[in-house]
């Protein structure tokens, strides 16, 4: 396997997020800036937002707003 080194920023701006099987907003008005080379770690009780934060990164979710 071959590690391609990520080279890009990764940005989230002004993001809302929800469940469509939820009513309230797991996220609102999130910003979040990592710039390319860094390294971050997510940390936090369970339901936090880690998860769906990593999946909103990955574009597996996508944002209600933002």
């Amino acid at each position: 396997m071959v590690k391609m080194p990520i080279k890009g920023h990764l940005q989230l701006i002004d993001v809302d997020f929800k469940y469509e099987t939820r009513e309230e907003y797991v996220f609102k008005n999130m910003n979040l800036d990592i710039p390319a080379g860094w390294k971050v770690g997510f940390v936090g009780p369970s339901g936090c937002g880690k998860s769906t934060i990593h999946q909103l990164l990955q574009r597996f979710y996508e944002p209600t707003k933002g």
